[in-house]
């Protein structure tokens, strides 16, 4: 199979076609490194030096590309551990993810991300959206295995969404907002969440 017949945003094992995207990658990376709230893909292909009609052929467009980086690291960097011990999972989950938003590089790949995803609306077959939904299952499916091993202990454990309302989104909205810092309280959020569950 050829580079231009393979779906956007696909990968291959080794070769150019992992090269290219480890290029594109770190040149998104170091770009939002130095606090963009977005990039083109002219100054992707200029950084990277993977020509634009390459990259247009991969990804498709800039939000793809986006969603493609900032999948990788937030599945990569901060995956959600799975102890036996659900409260400390939580903890060290939200501390990761604080911290990341509370860096220049990781609250720039925040707001491009939600950036992206509000671009999609209407356009649920693309491959961006393709992309948020593979990040959002790989990260659902990780926390879900730690559910089911508490309730495997006789525990009653908050369902995802309710782990997702309760310490993410409100780690996000901090970081947004900023009338606290992403990190205070952590442990208030994981035990409020918590309450008679475990």
């Amino acid at each position: 199979m050829t580079e231009s017949s393979a779906a956007h945003g696909s990968v291959r094992p080794g070769g150019r076609t992992e090269r290219t995207r480890r290029q594109v990658h770190d040149a998104v990376r170091s770009l939002f490194a130095e606090g963009r709230d977005t990039v083109s893909v002219r100054e992707v292909s200029e950084r990277s030096g993977i020509h634009e009609v390459t990259i247009y052929r991969r990804w498709g467009n800039v939000e793809s590309v986006i969603l493609d980086v900032a999948v990788t690291q937030l599945n990569e960097e901060s995956p959600f551990p799975n102890t036996g011990n659900l409260r400390d999972d939580l903890l060290t989950w939200a501390t990761a993810v604080s911290a990341q938003v509370k860096s220049k590089e990781g609250f720039a790949f925040y707001r491009a991300l939600a950036m992206a995803r509000s671009a999609l609306f209407g356009n649920e077959e693309s491959a961006a959206a393709g992309n948020a939904a593979a990040y959002l299952k790989t990260r659902t499916d990780q926390i879900q295995a730690a559910i089911d091993g508490s309730v495997a202990r006789g525990e009653n454990p908050p369902t995802v969404e309710q782990i997702f309302d309760a310490v993410l989104a409100p780690i996000y909205l901090r970081a947004v907002f900023g009338y606290i810092p992403p990190d205070q309280d952590l442990e208030q959020l994981v035990d409020r969440l918590l309450v008679g569950s475990i």
